[in-house]
């Protein structure tokens, strides 16, 4: 009987650890489903890209420790991956990559030599490895330049907003052509997954 309430005992503990453990909140910006393979179209030479998520559908201040996109279940590699994130006071983007920050100096967060998408379906993380301090009062920029690639495209979810990306095939590129489509996307704010007990005995490894 002793073993036996130990047992649950640690079962408790456990579920314990797990609630208290997950910190942090995620916020889903989610405006369609429809597919487009802009920025991972690795046929085309080069590219710079910006995407502009709304204040109204992120509406939470807080330290950016992990942004997401939404994809489908295909894979490419992308040599000097750099990925920016900026606040900016346009509702709207504009064909001037710089003009487009209103004023304010864009964080690289992530740099990759290369860079392979994860062959899944749904959100994949970009790996940041500096955070972003967000002010919830402007709207937020995701700026995404690579060199070269290789494989096919990857058709990554977007739903129609008016002026909502700017895209040059150059990573270099001053301008850009805007279009209406604004992009799906999960933002961690502190966020780190608890840490549940797959069953009896045994610990789930750390995933999301």
């Amino acid at each position: 009987m002793v073993r036996r309430a130990v047992f649950f005992g640690v079962v408790a503990s456990l579920a314990v650890v797990a609630a208290a453990a997950a910190t942090g909140k995620q916020v889903y910006v989610h405006v369609g489903g429809e597919p487009s393979d802009h920025p991972w179209v690795a046929w085309r030479p080069a590219l710079r890209m910006q995407m502009l998520f709304d204040q109204s559908r992120i509406d939470y201040a807080g330290t950016i420790n992990e942004f997401e996109l939404e994809k489908n279940e295909t894979t490419a590699t992308f040599r000097n991956v750099k990925f920016y994130l900026c606040h900016t006071p346009l509702a709207a983007l504009t064909a001037d990559f710089a003009s487009n920050y209103g004023g304010n100096t864009p964080k690289l967060v992530a740099s990759f030599s290369s860079y392979e998408l994860p062959e899944i379906q749904g959100v994949y993380p970009i790996p940041m490895a500096e955070t972003f301090e967000y002010n919830n009062r402007e709207n937020l920029i995701l700026e995404i330049t690579w060199e070269s690639g290789t494989g096919g495209k990857v058709l990554v979810l977007t739903g129609k907003l008016s002026a909502h990306h700017c895209v040059a095939y150059d990573y270099r590129a001053a301008t850009g052509t805007v279009g209406e489509w604004g992009y799906n996307a999960r933002i961690s704010f502190g966020f780190y997954p608890a840490v549940t007990p797959a069953s009896f005995g045994r610990v789930k490894a750390l995933y999301r």
